[in-house]
């Protein structure tokens, strides 16, 4: 996420609906760090905030405070993703605004079809934003009900393997994992000519093929690791 705006910056940004302050939110984030970062930003514009450091933490603080919005991590650590928590609570991206903040350009990556996204939920990917300013923006969209297409980073042409299916997605990550082509069938229930023909589609989608210098399955691991990070093993049956 990009740095801060100063504080009048915030302000104007947050003047729009400043009139229905104060808002609670609650910030779901598993790194201290950044989850203190958001929680300041998020309290000097204005919004009473409580944070949760997991999956569990989140489900039992939107329970209690009943927020008007969330803010949530997709990889909260080990167990329940934010996905999982967003699935699991049928207000949020209805009565209650939600935005995903997280590092992952695409829920795929977790292990989740594009549309686990809530469609009335703004998606931003910490690396793919300007400032810190457009988590605010997205908050403000999510609670007025606005279009939020241009919150939305998960559907952008631009975002890493945006070509790939979600079936090559697995694959990949799996091939990340260190999975040979028999221990991927076997994850998928196909059989082995199926999976190395699907394998081999994904390499070449990717721009690998058998003719490459090197060790080709390091080569794809490397670039799903670049764009999505080490993938989690408890993720494998995705």
């Amino acid at each position: 996420m990009g740095s801060p705006k100063n504080n009048d910056s915030v302000a104007g940004a947050a003047s729009e609906s400043s009139s229905n302050f104060p808002r609670s939110v609650v910030v779901a984030e598993d790194d201290a760090f950044m989850r203190s970062l958001i929680s300041e930003y998020l309290e000097t514009a204005g919004f009473l905030v409580t944070t949760a450091n997991s999956a569990t933490d989140a489900r039992r603080l939107i329970r209690a405070v009943d927020p008007d919005a969330v803010v949530l991590d997709v990889d909260l650590g080990p167990g329940p993703t934010g996905l999982d928590v967003a699935m699991g609570i049928p207000e949020l991206g209805n009565e209650v605004g939600l935005v995903f903040l997280t590092n992952f350009s695409d829920p795929r990556f977790a292990g989740y079809d594009v549309r686990a996204a809530h469609p009335r939920a703004a998606y931003l990917n910490k690396h793919m934003m300007e400032d810190a300013s457009t988590l605010l923006s997205a908050l403000n969209a999510v609670l007025m009900d606005r279009d939020l297409e241009g919150f939305r980073f998960d559907r952008r042409q631009d975002r890493p393997f945006a070509n790939l299916s979600k079936s090559q997605i697995q694959a990949l990550r799996l091939i990340a994992q260190g999975k040979t082509n028999q221990q991927i069938a076997d994850i998928r229930q196909r059989s082995l000519a199926a999976t190395e023909s699907l394998v081999a589609r994904t390499l070449l989608a990717i721009g690998i093929s058998s003719s490459t210098d090197g060790n080709i399955r390091v080569d794809a691991a490397r670039q799903f690791m670049m764009n999505a990070g080490v993938p989690r093993e408890d993720l494998t049956a995705s």
